[in-house]
């Protein structure tokens, strides 16, 4: 009998290619969403303690994650009550076979180039961040709750780039092409 630690895949183990748009969907929204927010949340909170402090990186830091926590609201919200659920309805019809309810509009390019420009926006805020910590490097005598935000920075950076990676390479192709299939491709 095997435990379920041995029967699940670790995120390195799974080819998000031969994944279903709405499972990569539900997947990101669920994993990298959720987590994410949660991340922005608590290094504003420590961030804010230590800028209570007096540590000068900390309010620079602060600063550059509200920014980045407002624009990430935003673009999280269009892509959950936007992109995703029109995704979600274009998959339905195609699985149902009944392509004459497919709106003959194409409404998921612009989007989607949107969402494209605002993770190169998120990308050069996480530069940015970067620029702030030094690349996260930590001296020897820094106070403890630095080496944590540091290290918090460090895990949010990572699993956005992942989530942006999944999404401009992986997912956005695959709506494109559903998009193509089903209204570019559908007669007049």
């Amino acid at each position: 009998m095997c435990s379920d630690s041995t029967t699940m895949q670790s995120y390195n183990q799974i080819n998000f290619y031969d994944v279903a748009p709405d499972e990569l969907i539900n997947y990101i929204v669920n994993k990298h969403h959720g987590f994410t927010k949660n991340m922005l949340a608590l290094t504003l909170q420590h961030s804010e303690q230590l800028t209570r402090e007096g540590l000068t990186q900390a309010e620079q830091i602060f600063d550059a994650v509200d920014q980045l926590n407002e624009t990430v609201i935003q673009h999280f919200k269009d892509e959950e009550e936007v992109l995703y659920p029109y995704a979600k309805k274009l998959l339905e019809w195609k699985r149902s076979g009944n392509n004459a309810k497919v709106p003959m509009i194409n409404i998921m390019g612009n989007p989607i180039n949107r969402f494209i420009k605002e993770h190169d926006s998120l990308l050069a805020s996480l530069k940015g961040i970067r620029v702030i910590t030094d690349n996260f490097t930590i001296v020897s005598n820094s106070k403890s709750q630095l080496k944590l935000l540091h290290a918090e920075l460090f895990e949010l950076e990572q699993d956005l780039q992942q989530q942006i990676f999944l999404e401009n390479n992986i997912l956005f192709a695959k709506l494109i092409e559903l998009q193509n299939e089903l209204i570019l491709a559908k007669p007049l």
